[in-house]
């Protein structure tokens, strides 16, 4: 929570606030924005800083009443709180001693012009300020603006402050006649376009700062990418200043007129959501039948123990192999695909889990145990659950695993231990190990036997960068053993991929939630809104004592195809969809978030991550089809998800790839140009690659595109660590330790590999633990 120190109304739409936010202030120049959120429902909105004090630890921004969020903040008064405050982000203008410098601010603009005019005054230019607005209600901040300008010139349209004029004649004037050395400029899109024009006309170098559209602020969902020199820049990452010359000023427009419509379509209704309480999966009784077992661990795990050998006498393996595999509870799928929120998969009842858990034969030699990434001991925890001890089955799985059950949720089995069940080999469908997880994990929770032990606190405190599956399990673990963790959180939430980007009809949020209650009991510190390379440098974190470091970041940028058409309104990316989704309750009929509500969604792509676009994008009523370049052999997305978005209705187009897209006057997203792919030789991962077939290709209507092809890694953090060695697209170059270069340093997960599993990240957090307690217990 971030209090209002301070509020001041500027005309009768625009507001000021002075807003308590030390961890902002620490590192803030002119030129950096914030992302707020006014509540725990609300969207995150970006703010320039128009001010800041590094000894209050309060900022200044400014906002003007446009839209459901600003109305919501314009709203708060004195000594109210904002939920939400993250920052310093962009990069900050650069300030030198220019000569003379033209600075053009136009209406509530003029507060993200106020600061760069401060420093360019410190910096010894001599300063021309140009303040444009429809009328005196539109120029604010004048008495500010005029101690750091040696000549203010200030044009109303209707002449009611300063001299009348129209305010693109006026800038084309200014700069004219004052020919300075240097522009910067913050105003409407078309302004500064014609300011840069001028500029570019007379060679004069300019700057203007782009207030985008964005949803993180942290590059993660690529909402704010615009044609920079005829690049794909993204704003929040690489500006927001630009040179003014290079931009592609048509886009920006277009872009800026399509959000201020979803904006005010957003103010005067309310979107209709199915109701998520029409139909609900039975849960299963919580009462435990039995009495807790007193065996020790090692008498659960040993094949040979006297109660393992009579379950395997109950029934021989042929009999065991007879046994049909437990049906799934599931929803149906017509229903399903309404709801964002029940779960599509339920839970085994006990008589399920038990029926399920004969039909384990307890191998000697059990391959599933090498299927599973971080090597549960499956058949022993299997076993515990035939005898009816769930309880026990849960601590041989807690050995190995801290997220059973979400790895029992979205983990895909099929390609992992069950895909090497010894039942496969016997032509029968493999034992239901991830239901069996999840189970077992259910029960732990719904019992209220989840509790972590950890070791006396021994005072040596370790920072987890980022808070996704990585950086919990690495947390959880080094907690046990006793050491001071604190998790750092970009975001609002904690939970990284687990929370914007796998939808709750897959995995509930309250699972999520329970996992980090069971840290925060063990004493586990969370810091959200908090960028570790921007609010806090690594430094800064070596100066608040901390002695060991874990860099769990995940691959925070979204990959795009760099195909014409691909920055169309109407194409966006994956993440920045599950996003506000997910996140930020787009599909409820009370958000702040704008969202496309398309008819004809294409979702790019054959993973995970596409299967949870199309089958969300079902939800909100669209029809929805999949491209994917491979066929469906090929697709690297779970076989279960493929199926169950099929059974919600949506449709695939397999060997097809997109290589362009048309868009209607608006800059709007119309069609899909589809060139059809054959496969041809297999490539690096054992795929056969797709090739194009020769002068063949299709065109489709889609009014979205969802772009689900990959991620890269968020390098903030990674360049933001001296000396930290990195590799090919950012990732952190780590030994089999999951320790850096730097000894002090170790990272896992998605920024050491460039785009994995959950279940991976998980091993790679708990190696990381495992090997930062061996080397700091020396």
């Amino acid at each position: 929570m971030n209090k209002i120190i301070s509020k001041q109304q500027l005309s009768d739409k625009i507001f000021l606030f002075e807003i308590e936010a030390p961890l902002v202030t620490k590192n803030c120049k002119a030129g950096n924005f914030v992302i707020l959120r006014t509540s725990d429902k609300g969207t995150r909105f970006p703010l320039a800083i128009t001010d800041f004090n590094k000894e209050k630890g309060t900022i200044t921004v400014v906002a003007k009443k446009k839209s459901v969020a600003t109305n919501k903040l314009c709203s708060l008064n004195e000594g109210e709180n904002i939920t939400d405050v993250v920052g310093p982000l962009g990069n900050p203008a650069k300030i030198e001693n220019y000569g003379s410098v033209l600075c053009i601010g136009q209406g509530v603009h003029i507060a993200t012009m106020l600061p760069i005019l401060k420093e360019l005054k410190n910096a010894g230019n001599k300063t021309t300020t140009l303040l444009l607005g429809c009328s005196q209600n539109c120029i604010i901040l004048q008495d500010e603006v005029k101690k750091y300008s040696d000549n203010l010139i200030i044009v109303s349209k209707d002449g009611s402050c300063g001299i009348k004029g129209i305010p693109p004649e006026e800038v084309v004037k200014t700069i004219n006649e004052v020919k300075p050395n240097h522009i910067f400029a913050a105003a409407k899109a078309h302004l500064m376009q014609k300011a840069s024009e001028t500029a570019m006309q007379i060679n004069i170098p300019i700057d203007v700062c782009l207030n985008a559209i964005m949803v993180d602020g942290m590059g993660m969902c690529g909402a704010c990418r615009l044609e920079i020199d005829g690049k794909t820049k993204f704003t929040c990452t690489d500006g927001p200043i630009f040179d003014g010359t290079k931009v592609n000023w048509q886009e920006v427009i277009q872009k800026n007129n399509a959000q201020e419509e979803a904006e005010k379509e957003l103010l005067q209704k309310q979107y209709a959501n199915p109701s998520d309480q029409e139909q609900k999966l039975e849960p299963y009784s919580v009462t435990m039948d039995v009495e807790p077992t007193k065996e020790t661990f090692e008498e659960l795990i040993n094949r040979d123990s006297e109660w393992r050998k009579e379950l395997r006498a109950k029934y021989k393996n042929p009999e065991r192999t007879k046994m049909p595999r437990t049906p799934k509870p599931a929803l149906d799928p017509e229903y399903r695909a309404t709801t964002m929120t029940a779960e599509v998969i339920g839970s085994f009842t006990k008589e399920m889990a038990i029926k399920e858990a004969h039909r384990c034969l307890d191998c000697p030699n059990p391959q599933c145990m090498q299927g599973c990434p971080v090597h549960n001991n499956i058949p022993s925890f299997i076993k515990n659950i035939e005898r009816g001890q769930f309880l026990a089955a849960m601590k041989v799985l807690r050995n190995t695993t801290n997220l059973p059950a979400i790895c029992g949720r979205v983990c895909d089995q099929s390609k992992q231990c069950e895909g090497h069940c010894i039942h496969n080999k016997m032509k029968s469908q493999p034992v239901a190990i991830g239901m069996l997880e999840r189970f077992v994990a259910d029960y732990e929770r719904e019992t209220k036997n989840n509790k972590l032990i950890t070791a006396p606190n021994n005072g040596i405190k370790i920072a987890a960068i980022g808070s996704g599956p990585a950086s919990l399990c690495f947390a959880g673990d080094m907690a046990k053993a006793g050491f001071d963790v604190y998790v750092f959180e970009a975001l609002h939430e904690i939970g990284g991929v687990l929370k914007y980007g796998i939808p709750e009809y897959r995995l509930p949020n309250r699972l999520v939630e329970a996992e980090i209650d069971r840290l925060k009991q063990a004493g586990v510190h969370f810091q959200t809104d908090c960028w570790i390379g921007k609010t806090l440098t690594f430094d800064d974190l070596k100066a608040q004592g901390f002695k060991g470091f874990f860099v769990g970041t995940g691959a925070g940028y979204s990959n795009f195809m760099h195909i014409p058409g691909e920055n169309a309104i109407g194409v966006v990316s994956a993440n920045e969809y599950l996003t506000k989704v997910n996140l930020l309750g787009a599909a409820n009929n009370k958000t702040e978030t704008p969202i496309s509500h398309a008819k004809h969604v294409i979702v790019v792509g054959g993973g995970n991550t596409a299967m949870d676009s199309c089958r969300t994008a079902k939800r909100l009523g669209a029809n929805v089809t999949v491209v994917y370049r491979r066929s469906e052999a090929e697709m690297p997305a779970g076989i279960e998800e493929v199926k169950e978005a099929k059974e919600e209705g949506v449709k695939f187009m397999n060997l097809h790839n997109p290589i362009k897209y048309l868009t209607d006057d608006n800059g709007k997203v119309k069609q899909a140009v589809l060139q059809v792919m054959e496969l041809g030789e297999p490539d690096e991962s054992g795929r056969r690659s797709p090739v194009p077939v020769e002068g063949k290709t299709v065109t489709i209507d889609a009014d979205e595109v969802i772009v689900a092809v990959g991620v890269i890694p968020n390098n903030v953090v990674s360049r933001a660590i001296p000396g930290l060695e990195l590799g090919r697209k950012d990732v952190i170059i780590v030994n089999e330790n999951q320790q850096s270069n730097l000894s002090d340093v170790y990272a896992g997960g998605d920024i050491t590999r460039g785009g994995a599993t959950v279940v991976l990240a998980m091993r790679d957090g708990k190696l990381a633990a495992k090997n930062m307690i061996a080397q700091l217990q020396k």
